[in-house]
C-alpha cells in the first residue's frame, strides 16, 4: 500500500505543479500577453483544469484497480459493485443484449467459460463519460466500494456553494468553452475563477486519495463476511 500511496501522491503533485504553472503563465503577466491572447488563454484555462482533473480520475482509478488485482483474489471474493463493474466491461452484451440466436449461444458460452476460471484480472477501463461531475464521480466511487461524497462537504457547504453545485458550475463552464459556446459577461474566467476551481480540483484529489487508502486498509473491496 505504501507504493500505491507514493505513486498516487506523485500523480497529484504533478497536476498541482501544472495547475500553478498555468496560473503563473496566464494570470501573473509573466509573459506580457496581449489583451487578445490574455482573453483567449484565460478562457481556455478552465478546460486545462478539467483535462488535469479527468486524467487524474483515470490514472488514480487505474492505480487502485492494479492494487486490487495484486491482492490475488478470485473475482467472486470481491464485493458485488466490483464484480458488476468487471462483468459490464468484459461483456458489452449486458448493455446491448444480442437478438441473434447464435450470438446468444456464444454469449452464454463465454459467460460459462468466464466463471470457470480460477482467477481474473479486474478491468482497468474507467468510464468518465467525459464529464466528471458530482454524479459521475460518486458513481465511480460506488463502483469500487469507496465512500461517496456528500453534497455538503467541508468548505463546500452553506454559506458557500455546496460541492454538487460547485462541480456543476465547473462542468458547465468547461463544456461551454470546450464546445464553442459563449460565456455570459459575469462568467468571464479570471484569476479568481481559476483559483476557485484549482482549489476545488486539488481538494478533491487529496480526498479521493484518502478514500482509496481507507478502502485498501479496511478491504471495503471484499464481500462482507
Amino acid at each position: 500500500m505504501d507504493d500505491f500511496d507514493r505513486a498516487l501522491q506523485e500523480i497529484i503533485e504533478e497536476r498541482i505543479s501544472v495547475l500553478f504553472e498555468i496560473e503563473r503563465a496566464i494570470f501573473t503577466r509573466r509573459y506580457s500577453l496581449s489583451s487578445k491572447h490574455q482573453d483567449i488563454f484565460s478562457t481556455q484555462s478552465i478546460s486545462m483544469i478539467y483535462s488535469l482533473w479527468e486524467s487524474f480520475i483515470q490514472k488514480s482509478f487505474n492505480l487502485y484497480i492494479d492494487e486490487l488485482n495484486n491482492v490475488g483474489r478470485d473475482l467472486h471474493d470481491f464485493c458485488d459493485e466490483i464484480v458488476i463493474h468487471h462483468m459490464e466491461k468484459s461483456f458489452q452484451q449486458f448493455k446491448e443484449y444480442p437478438t441473434n440466436g447464435n450470438k446468444k449461444v456464444s454469449f452464454f458460452a463465454s459467460l460459462k467459460a468466464f466463471h470457470a476460471r480460477d482467477s481474473c484480472t479486474i478491468s482497468r477501463v474507467v468510464n468518465t463519460e467525459s464529464n466528471v461531475g458530482f454524479n459521475v464521480l460518486n458513481k465511480l466511487l460506488k463502483s469500487f466500494a469507496l465512500e461517496k461524497f456528500p453534497e455538503h462537504w467541508k468548505d463546500y457547504a452553506h454559506p458557500n456553494p455546496n460541492l454538487k453545485e460547485s462541480l456543476e458550475l465547473f462542468l458547465r463552464l468547461r463544456n461551454a468553452v470546450a464546445h464553442g459556446g459563449d460565456l455570459a459577461p459575469e462568467e468571464r474566467i479570471n484569476q479568481k475563477v481559476y483559483t476557485r476551481f484549482k482549489k476545488l480540483v486539488t481538494d478533491l484529489m487529496y480526498e479521493i486519495r484518502l478514500k482509496m487508502l481507507y478502502g485498501l486498509k479496511h478491504k471495503t473491496f471484499l464481500k462482507s463476511q
